[in-house]
């Protein structure tokens, strides 16, 4: 099985011929571990959700094209199984990878939780499983939320779980975050959520 380049661009285009957009989501991360993040996706108002997202770390580039179906069990929940095609940068990575977004929100606390599993089709990196990020927060005023941010990387056997306060300031087109992780590897991490409704 192989996932190209132009099968990408097939997707990408196809997905955006769609109309009827119900939500348009922007993000963007950084950190002094020199991880970096950056994401696009649209919601349709009938709850399909394609996403595409980069996320780089020191050795590695990923790209990931896909989407998935937001189910709402509750008002305040939503659940979402998403799945993507996988492209690396280096070592002819190539895979799949499969996750579950899960979103609440109710009486001023949020969390927001993304887990994902890699499975490899070729190229030399290895399945992984990754937690990130799974954020808790409460909103304080009108404009504040104070919380926990976690998250983890587990491949190989090793597992690199992080914890630590988490600090956002909200506006009228999205909010600002900021967290520092404690764990093997401590990280300052700062980020941008842009979300425009049509």
């Amino acid at each position: 099985m192989r996932i190209t380049t132009r099968t990408i661009a097939f997707l990408a285009l196809w997905l955006a011929g769609f109309q009827g957009f119900g939500q348009h989501f922007f993000e963007v991360r950084g950190a002094d571990t020199k991880y970096r993040y950056a994401d696009w996706n649209y919601t349709f108002t009938n709850s399909v959700i394609v996403d595409l997202f980069y996320v780089g770390v020191p050795g590695s580039n990923e790209f990931n094209l896909g989407g998935g179906y937001g189910f709402k069990p509750l008002p305040a929940l939503l659940i979402a199984p998403m799945a993507y095609a996988v492209i690396g940068k280096e070592a002819g990575q190539r895979g799949i990878k499969v996750a579950l977004l899960v979103m609440f929100e109710q009486d001023g606390w949020k969390v927001n939780s993304f887990l994902g599993h890699y499975a490899d089709v070729s190229g030399d990196v290895e399945s992984y499983q990754v937690l990130d990020t799974l954020d808790a927060s409460k909103v304080i005023g009108k404009r504040f939320e104070v919380g926990i941010s976690s998250g983890f990387f587990h491949a190989g056997g090793t597992w690199n779980p992080q914890v630590g306060p988490l600090f956002k300031l909200n506006d009228r087109l999205g909010s600002w975050c900021l967290s520092y992780r404690f764990g093997p590897e401590q990280e300052l991490r700062a980020g941008r959520v842009f979300l425009l409704k049509k």
